[in-house]
């Protein structure tokens, strides 16, 4: 099975500013949209947030799956519901929502328009393990893509006979050009620490 592989790191990725703190944003699609002109289909990023108390922008038409990675906060969609997120707990919600936030932390985005969906998965390693991540397309989707976001640790693993190394804050973009169900990936810890892994699944419904 053939797929297109993208490795991006850091220097890839565009730093921002926004009012709660730091945000980066790791990749968008298509090729040459990104956040502030508000063009893309799907987009992947990260940020801190630093102050005890936020107020999230309005993003009319964007469906949010967000994801902690370090600390805890409580997510209030005014008028809905609150929501307590510890590390690797998610909450998705719409753009255009009221929503505030309580506590810091450092927290993962996936944010999708129009006719783009996506799921966010966490994967644990422990040291010097192999783990068979094995996925298997919804027959009325379409998928996009899978990437992986490391958190912590590191990993390798070989795809079209070339292996790949990811490390801490390294984003590896599978994207899926065939139409198979099934696709498996074997993920190898190379380092001495647990590794922790975000698994970003992009269809087009």
């Amino acid at each position: 099975m053939k797929y297109k592989v993208e490795l991006l790191k850091e220097k890839n990725y565009k730093p921002t500013f926004w009012s709660g703190g730091m945000a980066t944003e790791l990749t968008t699609y298509p090729l040459n949209s990104d956040y502030a002109s508000k063009n893309f289909l799907w987009r992947l990023g990260v940020a801190k947030i630093d102050i005890p108390e936020s107020t999230f922008s309005s993003l009319p038409n964007v469906l949010r799956k967000f994801m902690v990675i370090e600390g805890n906060i409580t997510l209030d969609h005014e008028d809905r519901y609150k929501k307590l997120l510890n590390p690797f707990e998610q909450d998705d919600f719409m753009g255009d929502w009221i929503t505030k936030t309580y506590g810091t932390a450092s927290v993962f985005n996936l944010m999708t328009r129009e006719n783009y969906s996506g799921e966010l998965l966490h994967l644990n390693i422990n040291p010097s393990i192999k783990l068979k991540f094995d996925y298997k397309t919804s027959l009325n989707k379409d998928l996009v893509s899978i990437c992986f976001y490391t958190v912590s640790g590191g990993f390798n693993t070989t795809i079209n006979d070339t292996v790949f190394n990811s490390f801490k804050n390294d984003l590896l973009i599978v994207n899926c050009v065939n139409l198979d169900y099934t696709h498996e990936f074997m993920l190898c810890n190379n380092t001495s620490e647990i590794t922790d892994i975000i698994v970003s699944i992009i269809y087009r419904n």
